[in-house]
């Protein structure tokens, strides 16, 4: 573990670590490129200095462990059942991010996790800045990953309005818990004034969760009024209205039998991937399954472009079969439980959020598809390991008041 008062390589490489972690978690919304490069030497400075040796020595495993295990097997032995093709192939490719959930859940439990979600706030921050300018060529890299697409933007968002919640909760300094403030109410303004509905549904729904943090048990009035206000300013906000309306108009052309709309899109996936369930319950119908059921009724041009249903449950049903929606069911109660268990400290608050989160958005998105939304999962699943921190007796007093 790392120590201030320590001195020595291994310490100096482990402090090492700490800071590449918080570099990775930083780039996580911003470049693909520079967050598996910071991963990558943040693995190697983690080995190097001793931390995985200590950290398998201390082994304790959690609920998540075997779930994430049998996830990260499917798709390999998946290869096995159904006839060889790239997109099998490429879909294979989901098991070794799994590495990243591992090693991470291994760093996490030898030192402190703050400081890597400060940095994943900040960028967050930055992703959202650009996001806010008309000109964007100021930013030197490819444009940051989280506006990649709607979807994720806002995801993003839901996770930085979540965790500077739980930030606040657990905060001392007025000075740090008023920029906790300031950084809530932006991503919230990005939300009303977004396209994606993920990040603002969970949001809404978790509402109660992150108003609670902000107040103590004797203001639960309080909290529930601003509970109502932040409810009514999201529904209320013109990009949110006009979300509303637009699913209004896609239920009224989907009685004419209408479907080449968002919410038609989503409905015809959601069935062509539960039929490929119910043609294939055991073993799925593989990474090609899902794809030839869709393209085997005529669709346009932009409905030609979905390959997945945009559901998590749903994939891994109509991919893997029933082991592979067990096996997800199983990973989120094992989160969410193990989270709900320390839900008082800072990092069950955290797991916790990271596992409500996780299955809103699985009901409209597929979190699993796409490299930056994969790795912001395995990333989290990777934080369960604060929980086995053991805070070194010399800096318990310090890190109560960080």
């Amino acid at each position: 573990m790392t120590s201030e008062g320590c001195q020595g390589p291994p310490v100096k490489l482990l402090n090492a670590t700490q800071y590449a972690y918080a570099v990775a978690f930083f780039f996580l919304p911003l470049s693909k490129a520079l967050l598996f490069i910071a991963l990558a030497i943040a693995f190697i400075l983690f080995v190097a200095g001793g931390g995985l040796a200590t950290a398998l020595r201390s082994w304790r495993t959690l609920p998540w462990v075997a779930p994430a295990a049998i996830l990260a097997a499917l798709p390999l032995l998946s290869l096995l059942i159904h006839p060889a093709s790239s997109k099998l192939v490429i879909h294979a490719e989901t098991s070794y991010y799994w590495i990243i959930a591992v090693m991470t859940f291994l760093a996490a439990s030898q030192m402190r996790i703050l400081p890597w979600l400060r940095a994943l706030l900040c960028g967050i921050l930055v992703g959202f800045l650009y996001a806010q300018l008309q000109y964007k060529g100021w930013w030197p890299l490819d444009p940051p990953s989280l506006i990649a697409n709607y979807i994720l933007y806002s995801q993003f968002l839901a996770i930085g309005v979540v965790l500077l919640s739980i930030l606040y909760k657990h905060e001392t300094s007025k000075g740090l818990r008023l920029a906790y403030l300031a950084g809530m109410v932006m991503f919230f303004a990005g939300l009303t004034s977004g396209m994606g509905r993920t990040g603002m549904w969970v949001v809404l729904v978790l509402l109660p969760f992150v108003i609670t943090n902000l107040f103590t048990r004797q203001n639960r009035t309080k909290a529930a009024l601003l509970c109502v206000i932040a409810s009514v300013a999201l529904l209320m906000a013109p990009t949110v209205q006009k979300r509303i309306k637009d699913a209004a108009s896609d239920m009224q052309l989907l009685q004419q039998n209408v479907t080449q709309t968002s919410l038609g899109y989503r409905l015809e996936m959601w069935k062509t991937a539960w039929g490929v369930f119910r043609a294939h319950p055991l073993v799925g119908g593989g990474a090609a399954g899902f794809e030839a059921a869709w393209a085997s009724q005529p669709r346009g041009e932009e409905g030609k472009a979905f390959v997945e249903p945009h559901n998590a449950f749903l994939f891994f049903a109509s991919f893997y079969g029933i082991f592979g929606l067990q096996a997800l069911v199983w990973l989120y109660a094992a989160v969410f439980w193990t989270g709900w268990q320390r839900r008082h400290s800072f990092e069950g608050g955290v797991v916790l959020a990271f596992a409500l989160i996780l299955i809103l958005s699985s009901l409209t998105n597929t979190v699993f598809m796409g490299s930056v939304s994969r790795a912001w999962v395995m990333l989290f699943l990777g934080l369960q390991g604060a929980l086995l921190y053991q805070l070194p007796l010399q800096h318990k007093m310090k890190a109560g008041t960080a």
